[in-house]
C-alpha cells in the first residue's frame, strides 16, 4: 500500500509543476502582450506629435519667405516709384500682370505685342503644381521606424541636422538618432544621445520620451539604480506625459 501512495504523490507533485509552469508562461506572455501594446501607442502619440512639430515648422518657413518675398517686392516698388504693395491681410495694389501666373503672364505679353486684348482664359492657366519630395526628416524617421537599417536612418537625420540646424524639428530628429542607437543596442550611445535631448531641450515634448529611453537603456546595461533614477526624474518633471505611465510600471519592476 505504501508504494502505490508514493507513486501517486509523486504525480500529484509532478501534476502541480507542470501547472505552475503553465501558469508562469501565460503570465510572461500577458506581460510580453501588454509591454508591445504600450509601445505601439508611445509610438503613435510619437507619431502624432512629430507631425504636429513639422506642420508647425513648414508654416513658419511659408511665413518668412513670405515675408521676404515682400520686403524684396516693396524695394523693387520703391525704386520704380510704385505704390508698395500691402502686407498680407489687406488688398494688394500690383500691376495686372503681377497677378498672373507665369503662363498667363506669358499670353498676355503675346497679345499686347499683336495688338489683341488678352484671352480671358489667360487669367485662369493655373502654374504646375510642384511634386513634394519626403524631407530627410521624414526619410530618416521613417528608416529608424522601420527598425531595418538604423545606421542608414541616423545618417540621413545628421545629413537633416547639418542642413537645417535651426529647424523646430531638431529636438525630434536628435531622439530618434537616440533610437537608432538603441535599435543596434549601443545603449552607452543611445544614452548620450537622448541626454542631448534633455540638455538642450528640457521643456520639449521629446524630453519625457528621452528620459524614459534614457532609463531603459540603463535597465539594458544592468544599472538599476540610474535607471530608477531616470524614471523618476521623468515622473517628477513630467507627471502628465504620455511616457510617465511606462515610466511607473518600470519603477514598480523594479522596486523603486
Amino acid at each position: 500500500m505504501r508504494k502505490p501512495c508514493l507513486i501517486l504523490a509523486l504525480c500529484a507533485l509532478t501534476l502541480t509543476g507542470c501547472a505552475g509552469k503553465m501558469d508562469a508562461q501565460r503570465g510572461l506572455s500577458e506581460e510580453w502582450r501588454l509591454r508591445s501594446l504600450e509601445e505601439n501607442f508611445l509610438n503613435f502619440k510619437e507619431n502624432q506629435r512629430d507631425q504636429e512639430e513639422k506642420a508647425r515648422d513648414q508654416q513658419r518657413k511659408l511665413l518668412d519667405r513670405v515675408r521676404t518675398l515682400e520686403e524684396n517686392l516693396a524695394r523693387v516698388q520703391e525704386q520704380l516709384g510704385q505704390t508698395p504693395i500691402k502686407p498680407l491681410g489687406g488688398a494688394a495694389s500690383v500691376p495686372r500682370s503681377a497677378a498672373l501666373s507665369p503662363a498667363a503672364e506669358a499670353l498676355a505679353e503675346v497679345a499686347a505685342q499683336n495688338g489683341a486684348p488678352m484671352p480671358a482664359a489667360a487669367a485662369h492657366v493655373a502654374p504646375p503644381k510642384p511634386v513634394r519630395q519626403p524631407s530627410l526628416y521624414d526619410q530618416g524617421m521613417t528608416i529608424v521606424r522601420s527598425e531595418k537599417d538604423p545606421a542608414q536612418g541616423r545618417k540621413t537625420l545628421q545629413d537633416f541636422l547639418e542642413k537645417d540646424p535651426h529647424s523646430g524639428l531638431v529636438p525630434n530628429a536628435i531622439y530618434w538618432i537616440g533610437e537608432s542607437y538603441y535599435q543596434e543596442k549601443n545603449y552607452a550611445q543611445a544614452i548620450l544621445t537622448f541626454k542631448d535631448v534633455t540638455r538642450r531641450f528640457p521643456k520639449h515634448n521629446k524630453a519625457a520620451a528621452a528620459l524614459l529611453k534614457i532609463g531603459m537603456s540603463y535597465v539594458m546595461l544592468g544599472e538599476k539604480d540610474n535607471a530608477t533614477l531616470y524614471f523618476r526624474a521623468l515622473l517628477k518633471q513630467f507627471p502628465k506625459s504620455e511616457p510617465a505611465p511606462a515610466a511607473r510600471k518600470k519603477l514598480s519592476e523594479l522596486g523603486g
